[in-house]
């Protein structure tokens, strides 16, 4: 397919779906801010209650050449690069950072950490043999994995550490598991997305996987984002968005016919994806309907979304692209709170929840980019907890009582 009617392609999409949500999408915003660098940014990483610090890594070209990892402390307004500070170093496709301080970065035979924020690193040995560390992430401080490509037999393993990286544990069974990308749902559980279709799923922490999925033969699996244990999207070939509400029992399908959404997020009842041409779709109904939410303004590829504790975030992607965007939440549907007559109160201690109809059954607390932090059951129509322990930010609540879904949103 020749660039023309690429474009063409893209901008019939455009019109068909700008008019379905011409009177549902509120004021979003989108800014292209300068990251100093053409680099292909393959990965961003804003640590948990920040608003000002993120990370990001990326590559000269696809293949193993160039790397440079950036850091911006002002929200994303402006970007430094931090490595390498002179010369050259290889190519770096993942960046963790667990706290604004501790991060890892992940590239071709190199596997580096941080303790100073990228003032100075140091080279990690985990595996042997290895090509290519292509998958890297941490569910909290201490438990985290990376995945490695191997020259030889087996071709492919999975390093896990229980201690934030000071010791790391080969995982016994990987043969499964998917290989281009690995996410967490909760602390036992992972999946993971790659070749021929394969979706695979791990129940102890990444030891061990079993497929649970798989498609077309030769078509593959880019991305996946698990917001929780029973709920993630995963993104193929030609724009496809498959999102699950059982762990992965049974999928639902979405297709552009047109992207590849490497970039995907899924907080709380919204989804988000974003790839080919700079193209962000959203659906605020858990995948059930995706419309396009911006339409990119040049032909570069988006890999990665992020979120600041405060509700705003940022999308990287090749040619050095970086996306600083606000108000892409969506508020709780109006009618919720009201339809099970629902109560809410908090300060810097308390979290009080009543209902005057309904019993309570189940309260989660998620932050604002997905991430789950507290789960409680209940049995009466009053709740409350203590949240004092809790950075100042944005929270997503959610209460399930006699089979309905509620949400709001806690400032703390």
């Amino acid at each position: 397919m020749n660039t023309t009617s690429l474009l063409s392609k893209k901008i019939f999409l455009f019109l068909i779906i700008s008019i379905g949500i011409y009177t549902t999408v509120k004021a979003q915003s989108f800014e292209y801010k300068d990251s100093g660098t053409n680099f292909i940014l393959f990965d961003l990483s804003i640590p948990v209650g920040q608003n000002d610090i993120a990370y990001a890594a990326g590559s000269k070209f696809t293949f193993d050449t160039e790397g440079v990892i950036i850091k911006t402390i002002d929200g994303g307004e402006t970007w430094e690069t931090i490595y390498p500070v002179f010369g050259t170093s290889v190519s770096f496709e993942k960046i963790e950072f667990i706290t604004a301080n501790k991060g890892f970065v992940a590239g071709y035979d190199l596997l580096m950490k941080t303790e100073d924020g990228g003032e100075t690193w140091t080279n990690l040995t985990v595996g042997t043999d290895v090509y290519l560390y292509n998958n890297l992430s941490f569910f909290d401080e201490n438990n985290g994995f990376v995945s490695a490509q191997l020259n030889d037999e087996p071709y492919y393993a999975i390093y896990l550490t229980a201690d934030g990286g000071e010791t790391w544990a080969t995982a016994d069974d990987v043969m499964e598991a998917g290989g281009i990308e690995v996410v967490y749902a909760d602390k036992n559980t992972l999946f993971s997305v790659g070749a021929d279709e394969r979706i695979a799923k791990s129940i102890d922490g990444g030891n061990t996987w079993q497929q649970i999925y798989s498609g077309f033969i030769q078509n593959y699996f880019v991305g996946v984002y698990f917001r929780d244990r029973e709920n993630g999207v995963v993104a193929g070939e030609d724009g496809l968005l498959m999102t699950t509400h059982d762990s992965g029992e049974t999928w639902s399908e979405f297709s552009t016919g047109y992207h590849h959404f490497f970039g995907l997020n899924y907080v709380y009842d919204q989804l988000l994806a974003a790839g080919t041409d700079g193209d962000i779709y959203s659906s605020n109904d858990n995948g059930d309907n995706w419309n396009m939410l911006h339409s990119g303004l040049t032909f570069n590829q988006l890999y990665e979304i992020e979120f600041f504790d405060n509700g705003s975030g940022l999308i990287c992607g090749s040619g050095g692209t970086m996306i600083k965007f606000t108000d892409v939440l969506t508020d709780t549907p109006k009618n919720q709170l009201n339809e099970n007559k629902l109560r809410t109160f908090n300060n810097a201690n308390t979290l009080t929840i009543h209902s005057e109809n309904q019993t309570l059954e189940t309260i989660e607390i998620y932050t604002i980019s997905g991430r789950l932090l507290a789960s409680f059951q209940n049995n009466s129509n009053t709740f409350s907890t203590d949240i004092s322990g809790y950075a100042k930010g944005i929270y997503l609540v959610k209460i399930n009582s006699n089979k309905q879904m509620s949400s709001f949103k806690m400032i703390k």
